[in-house]
């Protein structure tokens, strides 16, 4: 890897001397804390309509079908059709399923299915949501202030789950208020939250040869194998989101059924876990240098499965409090480095399309949430964390044998192109 050029702009928020991405950015902030509300209201809704870890991961595996089937698409439509009326018809979709939960829960009409279908329909939206989002991020930023958009970027997703589910978990336990309303503020956020992203101007990717959508994920995947630095930044985020980030998939049940606390608590520690991002995000904003942004990946990767190994043996839940915070750091830290390598790494006719690569393996994370829970429900919470956290440290092993073989084969690559040129 080599170190970032000089940029004229400095300092964290040095991208939001950019207007486009400024307005992208204050859409992100609104919608991501209506997402942050949902994910405890999704959580806690299941858990009062089931009360079984099976069923709670049922509702993530709905999520994460919706996502793992729509997002190799949403990755080629980032690619070929305007970013910005993605983004505007992802937020509508996700406003109305908020919506029609909500009054469902009004009316006590709610039902399990519901949940279901409601994650589906959520999971596809992210599926174009997602791509399109960080996709025009590269297209409006330029390139020396990648790192620092997609840090801020970051900011928005945990500064808005710290105060989303600790908003969402004070209002559910309000009398009136409930997790009808938490539902209702959030489609109402989600709306206002497409408002900014009205405002943007109208662009359309570069002009290529078009192909057939299954063809052009083809393509996609075939692109990421031939780079090897990129090769490792999608492989290890996709491993580290399937071993280790459903740890906050099952915090709501380790809350109710390990820690005996309600939502209130669910919410606190939640918003811990992403304050914990937000701090780190702050600190991973000022880097420009990318050599020293590889290596904070693989070091946080391992923290991150020391922090799972912790929260596996935590006693209660004031304890969890300190875990989740340096936890949540360490996979922001994790995360942000990953996203703005993919960026920089890959052309930016190709950014849609690896951009959704990453995502299958976010919403792969609700899939394997299932197996999960199955196993939780027959050896206990804490022992399936203990099993995550070993499975990590393998993923953190693997990272930095592929990252080595990675710079051998580039440099092999650059010895070679004279010659070959």
């Amino acid at each position: 890897m080599t170190d970032a050029g000089p940029s004229s702009a400095s300092g964290i928020f040095a991208s939001l001397s950019n207007r486009d991405y400024t307005l992208l950015w204050w859409s992100g902030l609104v919608a991501f804390l209506a997402v942050g509300m949902q994910i405890l209201a999704r959580g806690w809704l299941a858990i009062q309509l089931t009360d079984s870890n099976s069923s709670f991961a049922l509702v993530l595996l709905a999520f994460g079908i919706g996502m793992v089937t729509v997002t190799p698409f949403g990755g080629v439509a980032a690619d070929r059709f305007p970013r910005r009326a993605l983004i505007v018809g992802s937020h509508v979709s996700l406003t109305l399923s908020a919506f029609w939960l909500g009054i469902m829960v009004v009316l006590g009409l709610e039902q399990f299915w519901m949940l279901l279908v409601a994650s589906v329909i959520q999971g596809s939206s992210f599926a174009f949501m997602g791509p399109a989002r960080i996709a025009m991020t590269g297209e409006v930023v330029e390139r020396e202030l990648l790192s620092n958009a997609i840090s801020l970027t970051q900011l928005t997703v945990a500064s808005s789950q710290t105060v989303g589910p600790a908003l969402a978990g004070v209002l559910a336990d309000t009398p009136g208020f409930g997790l009808a309303g938490v539902y209702l503020l959030s489609a109402g956020l989600t709306a206002v939250g497409t408002i900014p992203v009205l405002m943007l101007p109208k662009s359309r990717p570069k002009q290529r040869e078009a192909h057939s959508p299954i063809e052009e994920i083809v393509e996609g995947v075939a692109y990421v194998a031939r780079q090897p630095y990129l090769r490792v930044v999608v492989i290890s985020t996709a491993l580290m989101l399937l071993v280790a980030m459903p740890y906050l998939a099952f915090l709501p049940k380790f809350t109710e059924s390990v820690f005996g606390v309600g939502a209130l608590w669910l919410g606190v520690l939640q918003g811990a876990n992403a304050l914990g991002g937000t701090v780190t995000a702050l600190q991973v904003a000022r880097m420009r240098d990318n050599a020293l942004l590889w290596r904070l990946r693989v070091f946080s990767l391992g923290v991150v499965a020391a922090g799972v190994a912790a929260l596996a043996i935590t006693p209660n839940h004031l304890v969890a409090l300190p875990v989740l915070f340096v936890l949540g750091g360490a996979a922001t830290t994790f995360q942000t480095a990953n996203m703005s390598m993919s960026l920089l790494l890959a052309e930016p006719v190709y950014h849609g399309r690896v951009q959704s690569l990453v995502m299958i393996a976010f919403s792969a994370q609700s899939l394997v949430a299932f197996p999960l829970g199955a196993l939780a429900d027959q050896i206990g919470l804490r022992e399936m964390h203990g099993y995550m956290a070993a499975a990590t440290v393998l993923v953190v092993v693997w990272s930095v044998l592929a990252g080595r073989q990675a710079r051998r084969l580039t440099e092999a690559a650059r010895a070679q192109a004279p010659a070959g040129g």
